[in-house]
């Protein structure tokens, strides 16, 4: 069953910007486009590991979000996959290594999560 959780208030998230927040216990990263807010899990599909955190540094533009540790790239508010496993730390490597650095797993969707706007409060159904 869903829990309803409270994340913060819409001037917590400024528009465009990128941020990081705890749902529970649930790691998360959250922005604000216009009259939406989005949400999803704070972890790149391929390892688990932040998308906040890590070598390449924190990397979001036009609502991209790419992964600081081996570069895959994902659309925040619909989870889309654009790029998998194409670098390391920020760096692109050549074709070929791709693929060992994606380790045999094929691409996968970020988590997302529903958010709702009450007001000045937002939450996340988790």
């Amino acid at each position: 069953m869903a829990r309803t959780i409270r994340i913060g208030s819409l001037a917590d998230f400024p528009e465009g910007e990128l941020r990081a927040v705890d749902a529970d216990g649930t790691a998360l990263v959250v922005v604000r486009q216009a009259d939406q807010v989005c949400a999803a899990r704070n972890r790149c599909p391929h390892m688990g590991l932040l998308l906040t955190k890590g070598p390449g540094g924190m990397r979001f533009d036009d609502g991209v979000v790419q992964c600081p540790w081996h570069n895959s790239r994902f659309e925040l508010c619909s989870g889309a996959n654009l790029d998998w496993a194409t670098g390391f730390a920020g760096r692109s490597v050549p074709r070929w290594s791709q693929r060992l650095i994606g380790m045999g797993k094929k691409p996968l969707p970020l988590t997302t999560y529903p958010v709702v706007v009450d007001g000045e409060d937002v939450f996340v159904e988790l």
